[in-house]
């Protein structure tokens, strides 16, 4: 939104700080070519076959929709050539991918149903970009070929795709393992723009655009296996790109044009986005999500995308659009784009205040005895992601009842497979937990990516059941808060219990023993996580962290073949002197012998039962373990 006002105030249609139109072009040309290649780089070809079926039935819908939304509006109120119709109609088909998927990934929401629908037809929109980018010239030119002509003329063009792409398939990588040996990062650097520059020229020679070459140049090197050098080389101007591109985009806006036109264009506007909600909702329903869900995958695409911009300055340049046509449109889909960052922010609490009291695919009538109405002091699972399938499992192992409810259709399968009670429904909905039986329910344990949606569920399922005991496993600590006042009565976060496991290891890793760690775990958790959420601890816990350092403790020690001890006669008084720890035990065979003589023989297996404070019980487990060096030999620890 920045960048787009950024380029309107700037531009030569209101403040005239930049006054030439043509210079603008060029730096839009370019923006494009560089957002081109980005995206081409960040294009995941094997990711699109892993989910073919999925994302191919969910971007035909939604993009055949539309097309024919759009175009029976416009014929019927608009009028015009059905070139020109068809041409606008898979323009505004498309959606922002780069303003979707930043904020998507921001609002960490990737792993989340309605995230993974929607980035799954984002990437057929950017893949039906190369068709539709040959699509333009031959509508421009409808008039005078025929149908035969058409097709013979699309086909060409495909084939010029294909021959670049394999081309350069065989060429690239061998360039790249060339320069990538002589070890220079400039070299590397500049192979890449020669790439993209020499794609580019190649494409425009066989009578496509530079945009096309650069976005073949980018899926070529995706594919290398230096990808991951050249994105990290990459990726620090990736912004920048983004920033050029939309900021000259804005500066091609006329503030002019718009105010003339100001009822018509907001008209418009309301109808696209109208029409793209309802198109992307249909079309997520149709591959079996949720009214609740598909609500959400439907309002974030509801805008013209960045990729409708490059097809209608082709359409320009084609003479397909006249200018009037095609700043109209520009005016249409800068608005879409700057109200489409609110739109996202405002998908998921829309979404549970519109179907907050019906949950599609749950008919009443399919059974007068819910599945959760039979158990009574179970466990529903809300989720069945790794945390929620490991908890089914040993659940099922300790024959405690539960019941798990999930979205995901692939998780559903997977769990029927593994002989799992589930049941599809959305957990935030009233119905669904009396479904699983809350009422009767003793702990539900929530394992879902959506915040917002887990917030929903928390406190309705506490109305529900006021004795349940509600845990919740979330992604950040800051989160803990609010969904402790939600209800929840243990929020677990996700960073949380990672800090917790690496200072664990840490401490592991300098001999540190097992009940200090465990002293140190158990402290930060009574305070309620206020150590990782900024919190000072009081001064009581301060004086008992120093206690639990100083504290005196036992150890156990296995000997193996490769320990100093190993077949050994070793007088445990030796090993008081030099660490100042006591041997108090030996275990072998399951018996313990308690303080062994001092002729007693160590061998592989004993475990070996040391008392002490922790330092002079880590000096105990070197020397068991390498021998007396000269700090063991010199004195015992103090």
């Amino acid at each position: 939104m920045g960048f787009l006002i950024a380029g309107i105030l700037i531009g030569p249609h209101c403040l005239g700080w930049i006054g030439d139109p043509s210079s603008v072009e060029n730096l839009a040309e370019i923006g494009i070519i560089l957002l081109l290649f980005i995206i081409g780089l960040e294009f995941s070809i094997s990711h699109l076959f892993k989910n073919m079926v999925s994302i191919i039935s969910a971007g035909v819908l939604q993009m055949g929709l539309t097309i024919a939304a759009w175009y029976f509006l416009h014929k019927n109120f608009f009028g015009g050539p059905d070139p020109v119709i068809l041409a606008l109609a898979m323009m505004v088909a498309l959606s922002s991918t780069a303003i979707v998927f930043k904020m998507v990934t921001d609002r960490a929401e990737l792993d989340t149903l309605h995230g993974r629908t929607t980035i799954g037809i984002l990437l057929f929109q950017d893949l039906c970009v190369v068709p539709l980018m040959l699509m333009i010239p031959l509508l421009a030119h409808s008039g005078q070929t025929s149908g035969t002509d058409f097709a013979l003329a699309f086909a060409k063009a495909l084939a010029a795709v294909a021959g670049i792409f394999f081309l350069s398939r065989l060429l690239v990588p061998r360039f790249l393992s060339a320069v990538a040996r002589m070890g220079s990062k400039e070299h590397l650097t500049l192979l890449v723009i020669l790439i993209i520059l020499g794609s580019g020229w190649v494409s425009h020679q066989l009578g496509l655009s530079l945009a096309m070459g650069a976005f073949i140049a980018g899926l070529i090197i995706s594919e290398s296996e230096y990808s991951h050098q050249i994105i990290l080389d990459i990726l620090p101007l990736r912004d920048y790109f983004s920033s050029i591109f939309f900021i000259s985009i804005g500066m091609l806006l006329n503030i002019g044009n718009f105010l003339d036109h100001f009822s018509l264009i907001l008209g418009i506007t309301l109808i696209l986005v109208v029409m793209k909600v309802v198109s992307g909702f249909l079309a997520s329903v149709a591959v079996g999500n949720s009214a609740r869900i598909s609500f959400i995958v439907g309002v974030r695409l509801a805008q013209v995308g960045e990729f409708s911009l490059i097809l209608a300055g082709l359409a320009l340049t084609q003479g397909l659009l006249s200018s009037d046509h095609h700043q109209t449109f520009l005016t249409v889909a800068v608005l879409t784009m700057l109200i489409a960052p609110l739109l996202i922010q405002v998908s998921s609490p829309a979404s549970h205040i519109l179907f907050s009291r019906w949950t599609p695919g749950e008919a009443p009538e399919e059974s007068t005895q819910p599945a959760g109405q039979t158990l009574k002091g179970h466990v529903i699972i809300a989720g069945y992601d790794v945390v929620g399938r490991n908890l089914a499992r040993v659940l099922k192992e300790t024959h405690v009842p539960f019941m798990v409810v999930e979205m995901d259709g692939e998780l559903i399968k997977h769990a029927l497979t593994e002989d799992v009670p589930i049941l599809y429904g959305d957990v935030s909905h009233r119905a669904t937990l009396d479904r699983v039986g809350i009422a009767q329910a003793k702990i539900i344990v929530y394992s879902i990516p959506d915040h917002k949606a887990t917030e929903q569920s928390v406190r309705l399922a506490r109305q529900l059941n006021p004795e349940v005991f509600i845990m919740v496993r979330t992604r950040f600590s800051s989160q803990v808060d609010e969904l402790k006042k939600a209800g929840a009565d243990q929020v677990i976060p996700e960073e949380f219990e990672t800090s917790i496991e690496i200072f664990s290891r840490v401490l592991r890793e300098f001999r540190m023993p097992n009940n200090i760690i465990e002293q140190q775990v158990e402290l930060v958790r009574l305070e309620g996580y206020g150590m990782f959420r900024g919190l000072s601890l009081n001064v009581e816990s301060l004086r008992n962290f120093s206690t639990y350092l100083t504290a005196s403790l036992s150890q156990s020690y296995q000997v193996t073949d490769e320990c100093w001890s190993h077949g050994r006669q070793f007088d445990h008084r030796e090993l008081t002197r030099q660490t100042g720890a006591t041997l108090i035990a030996v275990v072998r065979d399951n018996h313990a012998q308690p303080n062994p003589p001092a002729d007693f023989c160590i061998r592989t297996g004993d475990v070996l039962i040391v008392f002490g404070r922790h330092a002079q019980v880590d000096k105990a487990m070197r020397l068991l373990r390498s021998g007396p060096d000269n700090d063991t030999a010199s004195s015992p620890a103090s």
